[in-house]
């Protein structure tokens, strides 16, 4: 996956009209995505790139991000954000997803799978990691129909079988409504806070495995320290808060167009068919080709030290699976 890790862009698409409190810079004509020189390659392809990218397509209400005109932070994070589209608007469909509470569970994740897996979480964590999760819902349509047929019609993204599976997204980065607003919800991220986040953690580092029994409570006191060290509110978890107080983050989802209709739909707000929602199988987001994916977060010191954090994470469990494979017997209740 290390092959097709994308670079950081400084600069935004050059279609943002000059605003009053946020200007932005064009994207420099050097930049270049490693791996992806075949991506406007068919007539499909080039015909995507000149629409541009797509939260810049039809008329843009820019007005959202004056929000951020007292953040140089936030608006360079965005400004990389338009540039990504501006790269991959060809191949790509892309998402977004505002979070904060499970930022936590979401880098876990991804360093489990990293150790178990061979994922590469330089640029994003993971949403999902438990393939098994996914039996009954391998696709969109399977999604949609336990959405119409036994979980809705509303709400339904709030049940637990759907948040297995399934992560809310809104499809530009200028979207006002009819749910998110990124540049609203990006300080404090967008979470309901009625979930045992620990209780699904320890779960998940049982069924990784990533840990015993009598390791797992353990081990999660362990990743609420270095969550503390790196800068990342975990407060939802008993443990501290963000520096800055601000605990949101943005994924940015990009989706190879001929993978869109089997892993997204459209909703309306709490899930109801009809904004979009995406089955976040974890065999096609660990996938570089299929899915790529980039995380900002509010907070400008966990921004700086994630990497440094993901690398601490993995050998932690690095150390936990050596363990656990260890010879001798092992006691999982």
């Amino acid at each position: 996956p290390g092959s097709s890790q994308l670079p950081q862009f400084p600069h935004a698409h050059a279609c943002a009209p000059v605003l009053t409190h946020v200007q932005f810079q064009p994207p420099s004509s050097a930049a270049h995505v490693p791996g992806m020189g075949s991506c406007v390659g068919s007539t499909a392809e080039r015909g995507q790139q000149q629409l541009g990218p797509q939260s810049c397509r039809g008329t843009p209400d820019w007005r959202p991000m004056d929000l951020l005109k007292n953040s140089e932070h936030a608006k360079g994070l965005f400004n990389g954000l338009f540039a990504h589209e501006e790269q991959l608007c060809g191949r790509y469909a892309v998402f977004y997803h505002s979070y904060s509470h499970a930022a936590l569970l979401y880098e876990t994740r991804a360093a489990a799978a990293a150790v178990l897996h061979g994922y590469c979480p330089a640029q994003a964590p993971l949403p999902r990691l438990l393939a098994d999760d996914f039996g009954e819902t391998p696709d969109a349509a399977k999604l949609m129909e336990k959405v119409a047929k036994e979980w809705g019609p509303t709400k339904s993204d709030h049940r637990t079988e759907f948040r297995r599976v399934g992560i809310s997204v809104m499809c530009s980065l200028l979207a006002t409504g009819p749910e998110c607003c990124m540049q609203v919800a990006f300080f404090e991220g967008y979470s309901c806070k009625k979930i045992a986040f620990r209780a699904v953690l320890e779960e998940e580092l049982l069924r990784a495995p990533c840990a015993t029994t009598a390791e797992a409570g353990p081990l999660v006191d362990q990743l609420l320290a270095l969550a503390a060290e790196s800068g990342l509110d975990t407060s939802i978890l008993g443990g501290k808060p963000s520096p800055s107080g601000h605990a949101g983050h943005l994924l940015q989802i990009f989706v190879r167009r001929d993978l869109v209709d089997r892993l997204c739909y459209a909703a309306l707000p709490y899930g109801e068919i009809d904004k979009a929602r995406i089955l976040a199988h974890p065999l096609h987001f660990m996938d570089p080709e299929a899915v790529k994916m980039f995380a900002v977060s509010a907070d400008p010191t966990f921004q700086d030290n994630r990497a440094k954090f993901q690398e601490d994470l993995q050998n932690l469990f690095s150390e936990s699976l050596h363990r656990l494979r260890a010879p001798g017997p092992q006691h999982r209740e």
